[in-house]
């Protein structure tokens, strides 16, 4: 036992400059190829792509439309404007069956909205979505419950 600790000692003494430099440039020359292995082979960063981009600003759109209609506040000539970018981007949206019924209630039960307003959308979703008629029917008469009726 005595012996091995006595040999270890000796052998780190034995190291020479030289071995102790070899030894050092070895392990540096490793350490530099993995990193430009990495580098050249690693996962690539995410690029933006247009689509993505698309897809970020359409969501951004029909946000901005709903936050018009949430807002109380709005005007009549803000609620026209929503509208008209609503059916503007309608086709870039790709919107849910959901969405198209909570932009209709979220209109309907605005406190500033007219009922030429009110009738253009109804009318305007329905002819966009014959699938939904009964649904959009369903919707618009709900909201004109829960606003207490035009």
């Amino acid at each position: 036992m005595k012996a091995l600790k006595i040999s270890k000692g000796v052998a780190m003494e034995n190291l020479s400059p030289q071995a102790f430099f070899i030894l050092v440039s070895f392990f540096s020359t490793i350490l530099i190829m993995l990193i430009v292995l990495l580098y050249f082979f690693g996962p690539s960063p995410k690029k933006h792509t247009q689509t993505a981009m698309e897809e970020k600003s359409t969501t951004h759109t029909i946000d901005s439309i709903m936050a018009i209609l949430d807002n109380q506040k709005s005007t009549p000539q803000q609620l026209q404007k929503a509208v008209n970018m609503f059916f503007d981007e309608y086709d870039s949206m790709d919107l849910s069956d959901y969405k198209k019924k909570a932009f209709l209630f979220a209109l309907v039960v605005h406190k500033n909205v007219s009922t030429e307003l009110i009738l253009q959308v109804d009318e305007d979703l329905k002819k966009l979505n014959p699938d939904l008629e009964r649904d959009l029917a369903k919707t618009l008469n709900r909201a004109l419950d829960a606003r207490g009726g035009v």
